[in-house]
């Protein structure tokens, strides 16, 4: 039993010490809760697809797929805005930007059986170069850490349309619609002004059902213009996303309506 004893005695010190260590490296492994909450904050949000798909195949989910060009568009400031335009013609622009200049507009159009053609991706292209990510476009003050896992942040389309224009176009749109209105009380815009508008572009213009998908106006008494065109399967929220190549630079900037490439949980 003594030897039992002192063989006891000589061990404590040693677990002693061993728990002390154990307690020490376990404090220093601890982080404060401002700490964990850095380490995990999120600087992008990426799409869960990759829209180059949609524009070198003519062929996407057993979906054929059109290509429109309609136009260029004017971006003096640099500064766009993605927005429903005949509902929302005073919106903010994105926080990144792009070197002024002229740029092309191109639709990409699903073919579907059940729906007929519906817009799937509109794109603002700057360069040729393929994107290597698709980076969620943000307003100012739009917090991505608030995001719930797969959420995004879009624009409301509520008159089922949806529309790129640089900041400058949308302030002489305003002026244009609110002086509109001043002289128009009782006339809706769209029927005086945008339904004959969106008829120029109809792909059968004898077709008395056949209104127009997409319009590429230039506002009076500017040179500015706006695009307008139809929102995939109609109102909803709709997110763009900025094309990003290898080296960086901003190549595109998509507003994707949800129709094509969508993940498994919304497929139908």
């Amino acid at each position: 039993m003594n030897i039992l004893k002192t063989s006891i005695s000589r061990k404590l010190p040693l677990l002693v010490l061993a728990t002390l260590i154990l307690a020490c490296n376990s404090k220093k492994k601890e982080s404060k809760p401002e700490e964990i909450t850095e380490q995990i904050k999120k600087t992008e949000v990426l799409s869960h697809a990759d829209y180059n798909i949609i524009f070198e195949n003519d062929m996407v989910d057993n979906v054929p797929v059109e290509e429109i060009e309609i136009g260029m568009l004017k971006v003096p400031s640099g500064k766009i805005v993605v927005t429903d335009p005949l509902v929302y013609p005073v919106a903010k622009p994105f926080v990144k930007t792009v070197p002024p200049g002229e740029y092309p507009v191109k639709i990409y159009a699903a073919k579907t059986t059940e729906s007929g053609d519906r817009y799937a991706i509109a794109k603002l292209e700057f360069s040729e170069n393929k994107a290597e990510k698709w980076v969620l476009a943000l307003l100012e003050n739009e917090d991505i850490n608030k995001l719930k896992e797969d959420g995004f942040f879009g624009f409301p389309a509520d008159a089922g349309l949806g529309g790129f224009f640089d900041y400058e176009a949308g302030k002489k749109f305003t002026e244009f619609n609110k002086k509109f209105r001043e002289e128009n009380p009782d006339v809706n815009v769209y029927d005086a002004v945008f339904a004959a508008e969106f008829k120029k572009n109809a792909k059968n213009p004898s077709d008395t059902s056949d209104y127009g998908d997409w319009v590429n106006y230039t506002i009076p008494e500017s040179d500015l213009n706006v695009t307008m065109f139809q929102s995939g399967y109609g109102d909803g929220v709709y997110p763009a996303y900025w094309g990003i190549d290898k080296e960086g630079n901003i190549t595109s900037l998509v507003i994707d309506f949800l129709v094509l490439l969508l993940p498994k949980e919304q497929g139908v």
